[in-house]
């Protein structure tokens, strides 16, 4: 029990290190250059009908430049996409490390746990016939999902199996196999799907980033 709690702590510290990583570098920039454009499109010089030269202004800059506010709000937009993508990058690095640490033996009592309260009183014969009409599977597979979520107070564990139930096809199973495990085949199931889970990339995020400085660079051109 102590060492699952120190794990959990050790894998929360993960997560929370990678979100932060990647928030404290994207938000700042969606805030710097949201602020620099607007003081850039609020002292821009333009020209009205008439030819004569005037200022646009922190109240007019909207309408005097429509287009180069549409980036600006697609900058204001983007701070959603920032924390989305961190969050998405914090999990997979979460994954990453429960598969480098060989963490099965964590995750897998985890699950007994859970399957226990939906299938623990189902026989292997009963247990393939519900594999088999797939929608009875489907609202157990639900309730697996539902169960993990009350027996771990780690959000990142939580998270990482059921998302790795959520992915769960049983669609080619070998029911002529008379040792075939139906309960053990979802473990191992959910397993793979949390390792190809686990492949972090912050190349969108990046992307994101990029796009909040040539905003600026638009800006400057264009204004």
């Amino acid at each position: 029990m102590r060492d699952n709690i120190k794990y959990g702590v050790k894998l929360s510290g993960v997560g929370v290190f990678s979100f932060l990583k990647l928030a404290v570098v994207g938000v700042p920039s969606a805030i710097i250059s949201l602020i620099t454009g607007i003081v850039l499109l609020s002292n821009g010089l333009l020209v009205d009908e008439q030819g004569k030269a005037y200022e646009s202004s922190f109240s007019t800059f909207i309408k005097d430049y429509p287009y180069l506010s549409i980036l600006l709000l697609l900058t204001v937009i983007s701070i959603y996409f920032v924390f989305s993508f961190a969050s998405q990058y914090a999990m997979r690095k979460v994954a990453s490390r429960v598969i480098e640490d060989k963490a099965e033996t964590y995750l897998e009592p985890m699950m007994d746990k859970a399957m226990d309260k939906t299938l623990g009183n189902i026989s292997e014969e009963e247990k393939r016939s519900m594999i088999q009409r797939g929608l009875d599977y489907s609202v157990l597979k639900l309730q697996t999902v539902n169960n993990i979520k009350e027996e771990s107070s780690n959000r990142w564990v939580k998270y990482l199996l059921a998302y790795g139930f959520s992915k769960l096809k049983l669609d080619d199973i070998p029911f002529g196999d008379e040792k075939f495990n139906v309960r053990d085949e979802i473990k191992k199931r959910v397993m793979i799907a949390i390792k190809d889970f686990a492949t972090p990339s912050s190349q969108l995020f990046w992307a994101i980033v990029i796009y909040h400085w040539l905003v600026i660079g638009v800006i400057l051109f264009m204004r």
